[in-house]
């Protein structure tokens, strides 16, 4: 049960980590609605857009679609981060309050043990 706490901690400092990120890549992106003039390329790939179009107009479309493609990816990532964290509360009631950090710390040194004997490295912790 300890290793599946640790690795249920671990599942949901992975999702908040592409949290994180996609958070941050969002933030250099344009917000708001898609310029009238290019909202009916949302879903042309790259290969497929008109010669007709300027680099400024290709640019624009691209960030527009890398934006979207966040949007929906950090979306994911948050709904399956909550999954993950009722999954972890469920688990979290078999072991007493006062054991669960002991309990955690020697399930991560036993898997990172495996990971150094296997030849792995260091395991990242949340």
């Amino acid at each position: 049960m300890p290793t599946t706490l640790s690795g249920g901690e671990y599942e949901v400092f992975q999702y908040q980590l592409n949290i994180d990120h996609y958070t941050t890549r969002l933030a250099s992106l344009p917000g708001g609605d898609w310029p009238a003039e290019l909202a009916q390329y949302k879903t042309t790939p790259s290969d497929q857009l008109p010669d007709t179009l300027t680099d400024a107009q290709v640019q624009t479309i691209s960030d527009f679609q890398y934006r979207d493609r966040l949007r929906i990816l950090l979306r994911t990532e948050k709904i399956e981060q909550g999954k993950a964290r009722r999954i972890l509360a469920a688990l979290k009631v078999h072991i007493p309050a006062n054991q669960y950090d002991t309990a955690i710390a020697d399930a991560v040194a036993r898997r990172e043990a495996a990971v150094q004997a296997a030849g792995g490295g260091t395991i990242i912790r949340g």
